[in-house]
């Protein structure tokens, strides 16, 4: 364990003329036609966590556990019952009117920016007064 904290603080001490000088060196040596020494790199097994669905399947697919048969069918009265509420709602609401007898109000007629722009002009604008021009007239 001293040898590794000895080579950190070696490490730690070099500055960083030394690091350029010696990353020339390697950069020249592949330059040259050094060749890297192999190594032996397998990569690792991927971790993976299973979902709690996978899980539950694994364990059916399994045998780990025994299912009970379960009668899906919904009861006709609860079906029947659901249907009669959302008809009763239905039936509670105000009825619509015909679209012939709902008379809408005339569309709004929109200015156009030309429009705009053209009346902006014919009103003109009111210039103010300035004190000098006033100086001249009397």
């Amino acid at each position: 364990m001293g040898a590794a904290e000895d080579s950190a603080a070696h490490l730690d001490t070099l500055r960083f003329s030394d690091w350029a000088r010696f990353w020339m060196q390697v950069i020249g040596e592949l330059r040259m036609g050094v060749k890297l020494k192999k190594v032996n790199y397998s990569r690792t097994p991927i971790e993976y966590e299973l979902t709690p669905y996978e899980i539950l399947m694994d364990d059916i697919r399994s045998r780990r556990y025994t299912l009970r048969k379960v009668d899906g069918a919904i009861p006709p009265s609860v079906k029947k019952d659901a249907h009669a509420m959302i008809l009763e709602f239905i039936r509670s609401r105000p009825p619509l009117k015909k679209a012939s007898d709902r008379k809408l109000p005339p569309p709004r007629r929109e200015v156009t920016p030309r429009e705009k722009l053209l009346a902006s002009i014919q009103v003109g604008r009111q210039l103010r007064p300035t004190p000098y021009s006033r100086r001249l007239c009397k």
